[in-house]
């Protein structure tokens, strides 16, 4: 394609006159000037190269202040943070209180004991029989009534007479005056248990019974006069039961 800017130069000259002619020829034609079209181009670049690293300069600037900023407030809200911890932990080391010891416990005595008896009325019982004690009852006027031949209770003791009704539950067969004793045992620590003789509706006279038979009797022993201390039944070789000597 022709440069429409290009104009063609006269033609060539034979070999004497192939020199170019001097400035000072009016004949010279200067040669055409290409447009210089790249400066524009250039400067722009250039410019918006400055201005793009000074605009960088400027943001890195900012934002080394912006950053600068957060990390100030993060440290100091951290050092809030921080300072706020170890107050509440130390307001929940002075708050915290000692554990207090245990305190030891003695366990109740089991009932039926001397120490936690069981009060006249209240049923007991084995494999065997379960018994009830009704409350007893100063006899000394009964027991002589009975029989003339009863003796008299020894100096400072008492007959009492103790109802008793057991029942037999075992596989074979009882007699509950031979397997039952009902004694006293005072406040002295010592039992008593010897018989008043011959006593009204008396146990002994309860035969042999088999299993859900019923013996209802009076048992009699003669204690101290006026003594405190609690009643007992026990089946055959078992541990005594102790009762009150009132009923529930």
């Amino acid at each position: 394609m022709t440069d429409p800017m290009h104009q063609p130069g006269p033609p060539a000259l034979p070999a004497p006159f192939s020199q170019p002619f001097s400035a000072a020829s009016p004949l010279a034609v200067p040669p055409a000037k290409k447009p210089k079209k790249s400066r524009p181009v250039l400067v722009g670049a250039i410019s918006g190269a400055v201005g793009l690293v000074i605009g960088i300069g400027i943001g890195g600037a900012g934002g080394g202040e912006a950053d600068s900023g957060k990390v100030t407030a993060s440290a100091s809200a951290a050092a809030t943070t921080s300072g706020t911890e170890e107050v509440a932990e130390q307001d929940a080391a002075a708050t915290v209180e000692p554990t207090p010891e245990p305190v030891a416990t003695t366990p109740a005595p089991a009932e039926g004991t001397r120490a936690n008896p069981f009060a006249i009325g209240e049923a007991v019982g084995n494999e065997d029989w379960s018994v009830v004690l009704s409350a007893p009852r100063e006899a000394g006027a009964e027991v002589s009534a009975e029989n003339q031949f009863n003796s008299p209770p020894a100096a400072g003791f008492e007959f009492y007479i103790v109802p008793v009704s057991a029942t037999y539950t075992g596989a074979e067969t009882g007699t509950a005056w031979l397997d039952l004793q009902v004694a006293f045992v005072g406040s002295d620590g010592v039992t008593y248990s010897d018989s008043c003789g011959v006593i009204p509706e008396s146990l002994n006279d309860v035969g042999e019974l088999y299993a859900g038979g019923v013996a209802a009797g009076n048992a009699c022993v003669a204690v101290p006069a006026g003594a405190d201390g609690l009643w007992t039944v026990s089946a055959g070789w078992s541990d005594p039961v102790f009762f009150t000597t009132t009923p529930a």
